[in-house]
């Protein structure tokens, strides 16, 4: 019997290779990345933002303290006739004082131990504190502004008048609120209390003050002095009640100062 032998050809199915390491990497993916990293003035304008939503309680608060004393300057003028409130770049020492306070606002909640966060954040720890300083120093302006408005229509009101007085001292306000709010915003960046240790300054200058005359205290109470009352001094900065060449150098040498020692805050600032 012939037997025929055929060879099969059924169809195979191969493996396949396990590459592995051996794989060529795909090719980059083309177009935009998922998340990508931020410019600078997308970051701060999302810290402006952010900043004038934590600042509206403290607002509120501003707001109508200025309403009450509106309802008394109203009230004395109707009555008495005797409230002339005028305008003058002297009374935006007011607002440039508070300043100082105004970083414990924008930072409450967010002491150096609870700063963690800043490390999820696209941008770094430093420029993410800068941004925030800028935008709670953007708020900062625009209530100064806001505080020569309201200024302005009380004396308008009670027909106070206008000082009359050099064009750039209305700039000096601004700048004397621009620099208490960078170091205002330094110590809040580096400490948990900040508050403390402006209540400790207060305490140490009443003290000295109340020590003045003996001898090895009038060094200290005369560097004092010269910081705050000197030529160069914050009341030069504050109130531009010298000459402008005595301002403009008390505003360089502010600035530089504070500009610094906010930088150095925020690059350095303690994480606990």
């Amino acid at each position: 019997m012939d037997t025929t032998t055929a060879e099969a050809t059924a169809s195979t199915f191969t493996l396949p290779e396990n590459v592995g390491l051996a794989a060529v990497p795909p090719p980059p993916l083309e177009g935009r990345a998922m998340n990508p990293v931020p410019g600078w003035m997308d970051v701060l304008r999302e810290q402006l933002g952010a900043v004038g939503i934590a600042l509206r309680r403290e607002a509120f608060a501003v707001g109508t303290c200025l309403t009450l004393f509106t309802g008394f300057v109203f009230f004395m003028q109707f009555q008495h006739g005797t409230a002339h409130v005028p305008l003058s770049p002297v009374g935006g020492i007011a607002a440039a004082l508070a300043a100082l306070l105004l970083p414990m606002a924008v930072w409450k909640g967010e002491d150096p131990g609870r700063r963690g966060y800043h490390l999820s954040m696209p941008v770094e720890h430093g420029p993410h504190a800068i941004a925030k300083g800028a935008a709670g120093l953007a708020w900062t302006l625009a209530g100064v502004a806001g505080f020569f408005v309201w200024m302005g229509l009380l004396s308008l009101i009670t027909g106070g008048g206008v000082d009359h007085v050099e064009p750039w001292q209305w700039l000096a306000p601004f700048a004397g609120a621009a620099v208490l709010y960078l170091l205002g915003s330094a110590l809040t960046l580096v400490t948990s209390r900040p508050w403390r240790w402006m209540g400790l300054g207060l305490v140490g200058y009443l003290f000295l003050g109340a020590f003045r005359g003996i001898e090895g205290v009038d060094v200290l109470t005369g560097l004092v002095e010269t910081v705050i009352t000197g030529q160069f001094g914050l009341r030069t900065l504050l109130g531009g009640q010298t000459g402008f060449s005595e301002w403009l150098t008390a505003v360089w040498v502010w600035l530089a100062t504070s500009v610094s020692l906010f930088l150095v805050a925020a690059h350095r600032q303690p994480e606990q």
